[in-house]
């Protein structure tokens, strides 16, 4: 027997002996570190004398003197095989050893040579990853080659066509006044009574004297109105003796004259031929709204005060005399897009065009265009290492040095739940397995916000819901499938927003089998308005031939949480190291 493997007879000797000895609960790592190195060092004794002695009887751990069951099987080693086979039976290690054979994954030969692609890289140069340590000095910590799974693609869209540009104007509307001043007119009022009053009456100031006749006969006045009345005259002696009044008929002339043409009479003064008219100036409310189709959505006044104005010397009255109007206007431009910096991207590849108009409005104005596209590597993703000289050993005494853990541990539980997930994803209600949920994300026709932004790209603008941005996160986890984009909003028949529908499951592997899975069976997703997200019924799943479902993505996670075992390899070394010094020593 080597010395080495001498040494390990003895290590397994005193591991036994360590299994028994009680852990304090309380103890620190450090504490427990020490009493490690401490009991490790009353082994040492022990483990040279084992190294450097033959075997026997008494340093063999679990041999057992005289004649044990087993040497019944010196001369028929056939039976082995059958008392294996009879203890299978009730052995309840063995039934979990092959319950775990039959029900673990199953994997192609061409996804297990993936899996191990990097591990066959560092074989053919181990040295250029692992280095050489045998001095004791610090390690070093390489990157892994990368991972064959391949690029990881999404589909990214953009639009091109009519933009509808939305606006809210605001403008004034002042009153303009226009008054054109009329004539002046003297107005004139004189009685004419049937009768002459009598003595004493003095109404000789009422009475129409010829001055208004010889006035009207030069052109000067003109008889405008005349009406009978009744007058109560007294005929006998001076009025303040008149008892008994009479009533008289006589008439009221009205005349209209160029000027004060009869002296000592009283008159009253009349603009005559007026004019006074008023409008509101919308100039301005017109240049705002050019080219637009615009309504009014409120007229404020804003010049209330004075009510009563003075224009060409006349008093004017209105209520207002400015207006503040707000328009809601739309324009429409044709000839936009959106997609200069997917059909410049060289790694993106045109799939499909897609009108997101009504078919009932007769040639297309908005139309999606779809991409394929790689995702891009998330910011601070950190590449996996393999490190040397995590133990160092000199003279026979090792020390191990803690390194940071594996920063890809996540990725690995996120890729083996995707498998567990299948197990459990059967619906016992209506017996469908794979059953996703749709979503929904909404995005701006030509605007900012784009709450659909693609994988590995934030969400852009403000205004996102809760339900954009659920769909983001499941998303950015590659669980969901994109369906399709329909119209949720337009003006004045064109699209304004739009939708993008999306069917979403538990695991990658569920989208997967979906996605490749519907095809084979003449299924589809539906349309981007009515998404149908529905799981396989069991039957359907019977039917489907998964040796021809592409596997890649998720096995690439696989490799990509893979780290190789480097603890091996150190123990290896470790191994070496031990053989060579006491090969120097004996």
């Amino acid at each position: 027997m080597s010395a080495a493997r001498r040494f390990f007879a003895g290590v397994c000797g005193g591991l036994a002996l360590f299994g028994s000895v009680a852990v304090l609960a309380q103890q620190t790592p450090d504490q427990v570190k020490a009493d490690a190195k401490a009991f490790a060092k009353t082994l040492i004794p022990g483990v040279k004398a084992t190294a450097t002695n033959g075997p026997t009887a008494d340093n063999l751990p679990n041999y057992q003197n005289g004649t044990p069951p087993e040497t019944s099987l010196y001369d028929d080693p056939n039976n082995l095989h059958a008392n294996g086979q009879a203890a299978a039976a009730s052995s309840s290690s063995y039934q979990q050893m092959q319950t775990s054979m039959d029900t673990r994954a199953k994997f192609q030969k061409s996804d297990l040579d993936a899996v191990v692609a990097r591990s066959l890289a560092i074989q053919d140069d181990p040295k250029s990853l692992v280095g050489n340590y045998t001095d004791g000095t610090s390690g070093s910590c390489k990157p892994l080659p990368p991972g064959s799974g391949g690029t990881i693609y999404d589909e990214v869209t953009c639009n091109t066509g009519t933009k509808v540009d939305e606006s809210s104007p605001v403008c004034r509307v002042p009153l303009v006044v226009n008054v054109t001043p009329g004539t002046k007119k003297y107005v004139y009022t004189c009685e004419n009574w049937s009768v002459q009053p009598p003595r004493g009456a003095n109404n000789s100031t009422r009475r129409c004297q010829p001055a208004f006749n010889s006035a009207v006969a030069s052109g000067v006045c003109r008889e405008r109105s005349r009406r009978t009345v009744l007058y109560d005259i007294c005929r006998q002696g001076t009025i303040t003796k008149c008892l008994e009044p009479d009533v008289e008929e006589g008439d009221e002339i009205t005349y209209e004259c160029d000027s004060a043409a009869v002296p000592n009479r009283s008159y009253s003064l009349e603009s005559v031929g007026e004019v006074v008219s008023d409008r509101k100036d919308e100039a301005s409310c017109t240049a705002a709204t050019a080219n637009q189709t615009c309504s009014l959505t409120s007229e404020v006044c804003v010049d209330p005060d004075p009510t009563t104005r003075t224009i060409n010397g006349v008093a004017v009255t209105r209520s207002c005399w400015q207006w503040q109007r707000q328009y809601s206007c739309t324009r429409l431009s044709t000839g936009n897009s959106d997609c200069g910096a997917l059909d410049a991207n060289g790694q993106c590849s045109f799939v499909r065009e897609d009108c997101l108009d009504d078919p009932q409005d007769g040639p297309c104005k908005v139309a999606d265009r779809v991409y394929k596209c790689p995702v891009p590597d998330k910011p601070g993703d950190d590449k996996q290492y393999i490190c040397n000289g995590d133990v160092y050993c000199i003279n026979g005494e090792c020390e191990t040095i803690t390194r940071e853990p594996n920063t890809e541990f996540g990725q690995a539980v996120m890729a083996l739940n995707s498998v567990a997930d299948a197990s459990h994803s059967l619906d016992p209600n209506n017996l469908t397995i794979f059953k996703g949920t749709r979503n929904t994300c909404s995005k701006t026709i030509f605007g900012i916000t784009n709450c659909c932004a693609p994988r590995g790209i934030p969400i852009v603008g403000g205004g996102c819901s809760s339900e954009d941005k659920v769909l983001k996160d499941q998303r950015e986890k590659g669980l969901c499938h994109y369906v399709g984009t329909y119209c949720s909003s337009s003006v004045l028949g064109v699209c304004v927003k739009k939708k993008e529908s999306h069917c979403c499951y538990g695991s990658k592997l569920a989208r997967i089998i979906q996605e490749q899975g519907r095809p084979q069976l003449g299924l589809t997703f539906g349309t981007a308005k009515k998404s149908t997200c529905d799981g396989f019924t069991v039957d359907q799943f019977a039917h489907l031939d998964l040796s021809r479902i592409d596997f890649s993505e998720v096995m690439a996670e696989f490799v990509e949480a893979a780290k190789l075992p480097d603890e091996l390899q150190t123990a290896t070394t470790v191994q070496q190291r031990i053989n060579d010094y006491y090969s120097t020593h004996q």
